[in-house]
């Protein structure tokens, strides 16, 4: 039996860990599914600084590393290596220095001496036995006093910094953009212009090494690229397929300006000339179809493929079986899990000694971006927690400080104890909280194809509540479930209603929803696979025709 060859291209930059990113988890269950197919083989070709997140992707997983061949170009760049070295020293375990630990001990002797001799003293019952009692304290006085010469210099010395700690403060407070560029370098590079710039030469000379690799894979068929976030992947003299999951930055520019300025302008621009240059197109939805490629870049229709998500089954990652009561035991596998992810909250003071592990609350799981609309959820939720009483918290795994105006709402209606960011969740503790919490939410304002949060809920047992965009209504198309679960995404109100009837009304929304859940669970990532496989197929047939 032959086996047809196909290539996955990524060129993820310096630094991003592909567990945290959508499209990592797309890509292991795209490789996950194509591991079954045994007439195709994958390679997956990523720059060198990629290879070793990429292997910790597909662990996380549960990817089998025969699911496909790994390559990518040896050694990482200098200046990479230098930053990483530096990353990993600023994040060690910290321990106190020697002076430190010298002085934490000179500063308990006496106080060890002074218990030892009041022991010794309320135990005597002769002067010559007190005096035995008392020699220790006066051997340290003497010796502090024949040691006298020794300390006093210390003490000036000490002396002398204390006094030039102010003056060496103010000097360098003279040099504040500097401080502040360094600072701003070493924790978040990717918002610094010359870092930036340092980023694009080295993915730039990367581009090329990986195109040379690519040149002596003479065996692949056809290239398939899961994002349009790399234009150099129409250099490669071969078949294309460039999926494009959405370009939400046309539709939210004022949003992601404020949130990245320069760099979300620059990555706007990328998607375009990756657009203009490619070949073939796949999505994930209709919608992205008619209305972003064909309608607003003029791509030809019959170019574009739709191929829909299959559903993410998260229930796999926390059932406990081999129980008598498999559901307690699964249950409480989840608050164990559940403890862990607490300990990952941005607001540490407070989840640390958090006890209530029967604690109700909603979950969205999502980056913080514009088109994510969560200003728009905690206006809803600030409502329903404080004029419809719910007693439910509100957990979040975006980074709150991505968009500042979120952390500002938070602090300004105080709901620093009421609304919990667990970002970098492992994928138990995501399949963890969404099976724990009451409800489900996803207020994004767009999304490339119907949201994952449907059925990753839905597989672990949770109801849901969605924004109506075009997106879900193409896949959820049933008049009662579209009555039930959709809200306005634009008006507040409408989402806290439907939030409020939906915790009212679990059971009710639960069994409405099944059905629909166990259709779309008939869809697998094997079917993804395949139809993919057959556009490149055609379009590897159609390239050598020509």
């Amino acid at each position: 039996m032959s086996v047809k060859h196909y290539g996955i291209y990524i060129a993820y930059p310096p630094t991003v860990d592909l567990r945290h990113e959508g499209l990592g988890r797309y890509l292991a269950a795209f490789l996950k599914g194509a591991s079954t197919q045994k007439d195709v083989s994958f390679s997956v070709v990523c720059p060198s600084w990629s290879r070793e997140s990429l292997a910790e992707l597909l662990e996380a997983e549960g990817v089998p590393s025969s699911s496909c061949h790994v390559v990518s170009p040896k050694g990482l760049p200098l200046v990479l290596r230098i930053y990483e070295t530096w990353q990993r020293y600023r994040n060690r375990e910290k321990k106190s220095g020697v002076f430190k630990r010298i002085g934490f001990w000179l500063r308990d002797q006496p106080n060890a001496l002074v218990r030892s001799t009041v022991d010794r003293l309320v135990r005597t019952y002769s002067l010559v036995t007190l005096v035995r009692a008392l020699m220790p304290l006066f051997g340290v006085l003497v010796a502090v006093l024949l040691l006298s010469p020794i300390w006093m210099p210390l003490g000036l010395l000490l002396l002398l910094f204390m006094v030039a700690k102010p003056l060496l403060h103010k000097t360098l407070h003279k040099f504040p953009t500097a401080l502040q560029r360094f600072k701003k370098i070493t924790s978040s590079p990717k918002d610094d212009g010359l870092v930036r710039n340092m980023y694009r030469a080295m993915e730039q000379a990367e581009v090329l090494r990986m195109q040379a690799l690519i040149n002596t894979m003479g065996d692949v068929r056809a290239w398939y690229c899961p994002t349009a976030f790399w234009p150099a992947f129409n250099q490669i003299q071969a078949p294309r397929l460039m999926c494009v999951p959405d370009v939400v930055l046309t539709d939210f520019p004022v949003g992601f300006s404020s949130v990245g300025g320069d760099r979300f302008l620059e990555n706007f621009e990328i998607v375009e000339s990756a657009i203009e240059g490619g070949q073939h197109f796949v999505t994930y939805s209709a919608d992205v179809k008619w209305s972003t490629l064909v309608d607003r870049y003029g791509v030809q229709g019959s170019q574009v493929s739709v191929v829909h998500h299959a559903p993410n089954d998260l229930s796999k990652w926390v059932t406990v079986r081999g129980f008598a009561n498999g559901a307690v035991a699964t249950r409480n596998y989840c608050l164990w899990l559940m403890s862990c992810a607490l300990s990952q909250s941005q607001n540490p003071t407070y989840t640390a000694g958090f006890a209530n592990t029967e604690v109700k609350f909603l979950f969205y799981a999502s980056q913080m971006r514009p088109n994510k609309n969560v200003l728009t959820l905690l206006r809803a939720y600030e409502h329903l927690l404080r004029k419809r009483l719910i007693g439910h918290k509100l957990i979040l795994t975006g980074n709150q400080r991505v968009m500042p105006e979120i952390e500002k709402y938070v602090l300004e209606k105080n709901l620093q104890n009421e609304v919990l960011f667990l970002h970098g969740l492992k994928i138990q503790e995501l399949a963890a909280c969404y099976h724990l919490a009451d409800l489900a939410v996803n207020p994004s304002l767009s999304e490339g194809g119907c949201p994952f949060t449907f059925t990753e809920a839905l597989s672990v047992g949770t109801p849901v509540v969605m924004a109506r965009i075009p997106v879900t209504e193409e896949v959820l198309t049933e008049p009662e479930l579209q009555a039930t679960t959709f809200f306005d995404p634009y008006d507040w109100r409408d989402m806290a209603e439907r939030m409020e009837w939906a915790l009212k009304h679990r059971d009710e929304l639960l069994a409405i929803q099944k059905p629909t859940y166990e259709r779309l669970a008939q869809r697998t990532w094997q079917n993804v696979v395949q139809e993919h496989i057959a556009v490149l197929d055609r379009i590897a047939d159609e390239t050598a025709a020509e």
